[in-house]
């Protein structure tokens, strides 16, 4: 990587830096079609070509939006275009495409907060800017964090801990630290009935889509609480069985009071997960040693919502996204955890 920064030119450089950067703004066409549902309406048509007119008429649009827009998806080479007959199509083996809605919003969403971050820079400036700023963080985290627990959560993750997993299956109590939507904490809810759970958060917006999607199922296991990590309930010492965090740490203004509440409410013998990004915490660890599509995208949520977040009270920690595995297990046993194993789960995170 060195040798090719020293022997590339300007010219190279900026041609590079020009595609990376066409390329984001190509990105805020794609997250239109995602949250309008126009890429929806394109995959219903199967291939077949239509007009931007019948396309419009299909998603109950104006046409002059989506025509727009299809300008956009054409350039983009997502959409495909006939001249001749003025028609557009997505062809089948683009229709996946929704897999990446999750990458595809973040930059609109996380936009919300990018001129706030921005004024954080200066030393006058403001310490970090509160999560409710973001408008739809939540649904941005469910997007990108959602799959972990459709496809991992109960297939491998929790099935690699057989004493908890048996534990679940008989009954104990279970709480989802910084649980967003609920969506684990639902999902575990679903699959261990006889097991009580309670998903903890401050966001109350996401608590509210939480009790709604647990009261649609009819779970009447499960229970939703808005507290700090870093301050829970009086009356929750030894409570819990196993306590689950996922994606929550790093964000914390006050990681170390959050662990020793922690250790409180476990109760003595208890097990507790706790899933961060997969990186180092020296950044040439990150560089020479992980993905650097992965890292650029890592670094990139964190300067923009990890880090200011966590500041915004004046005196938070700033952990950052990637405060990487070696921090991360020094404050666990800082706190009096025991760490009895690290692993690596695949996240699907993007």
């Amino acid at each position: 990587m060195a040798s090719g920064a020293e022997t590339e030119t300007a010219t190279e450089f900026t041609s590079r830096v020009t595609q990376q950067l066409v390329g984001g703004i190509a990105g805020i066409g794609l997250a239109m079609g995602m949250e309008t549902g126009l890429f929806d309406v394109m995959i219903s048509m199967g291939g077949n070509k239509k007009t931007s007119q019948e396309i419009a008429d299909l998603a109950g649009m104006k046409e002059r939006y989506v025509r727009e827009w299809l300008g956009c998806m054409a350039a983009a080479n997502i959409v495909n275009f006939d001249p001749k007959e003025g028609k557009f199509w997505l062809p089948s083996h683009r229709s996946n495409i929704i897999e990446l809605k999750g990458l595809a919003m973040t930059l609109p969403i996380l936009y919300g907060g990018f001129l706030k971050v921005a004024e954080c820079f200066r030393k006058d400036g403001p310490t970090g800017v509160p999560f409710e700023k973001y408008h739809k963080l939540d649904d941005l985290i469910h997007l990108t964090q959602g799959r972990f627990c459709q496809d991992q959560l109960l297939q491998e993750f929790l099935p690699s801990m057989p004493q908890l997993h048996r534990c679940l299956e008989t009954g104990i109590h279970v709480l989802d630290l910084g649980c967003g939507e609920g969506t684990a904490t639902i999902t575990m809810a679903r699959r261990f009935s006889k097991s009580r759970f309670y998903g903890l958060d401050i966001s109350q917006p996401a608590l509210r889509t939480a009790r709604y999607k647990a009261a649609e199922m009819g779970l009447s296991n499960v229970e939703f609480v808005k507290a700090d990590i870093s301050l829970m309930p009086t009356d929750w010492t030894d409570k819990f069985d196993y306590l689950f965090v996922h994606f929550v740490l790093h964000d914390l203004s006050y990681p170390t009071k959050a662990l020793r509440e922690m250790h409180r409410v476990l109760k003595p013998g208890g097990t507790l997960s706790v899933i961060e990004i997969n990186a180092y915490s020296n950044l040439e660890d990150n560089l020479e040693r992980q993905d650097r599509k992965s890292i650029v995208l890592a670094y990139s949520y964190s300067l923009v919502t990890c880090l200011p977040i966590s500041l915004c009270p004046g005196d938070g920690a700033g952990l950052g996204g990637l405060w990487g595995r070696e921090e991360a297990q020094k404050a666990l046993e800082q706190a009096k955890f025991q760490v009895v194993s690290v692993t690596e789960a695949s996240t699907g995170c993007t």
